[in-house]
């Protein structure tokens, strides 16, 4: 008796998930005009308030320096 081997079966071939492109139109991942400029707004603002920040620091540790050179010598 010639039996000829069983047949395996097929499966279809998994499908490997694609990175989005950037080039197609009403991307989730693509930030609109209005939202890209509240990003750069708010980085500015960050940015300018640590400056800000940085800069009373640095005056207070000047004042503070001087008033210590200033200040009379303390009693004993």
């Amino acid at each position: 008796m010639d039996s000829a081997p069983p047949i395996p079966p097929t499966y279809p071939e998994p499908q490997l998930p694609r990175a989005p492109s950037a080039a197609s139109p009403g991307d989730a991942a693509t930030p609109s005009p209005a939202r890209q400029s509240w990003g750069v707004i708010i980085s500015i603002a960050i940015i300018v308030l640590m400056i800000i920040v940085g800069a009373f620091y640095a005056w207070g540790k000047r004042v503070a320096e001087e008033r210590a050179y200033t200040a009379p010598p303390s009693l004993q």
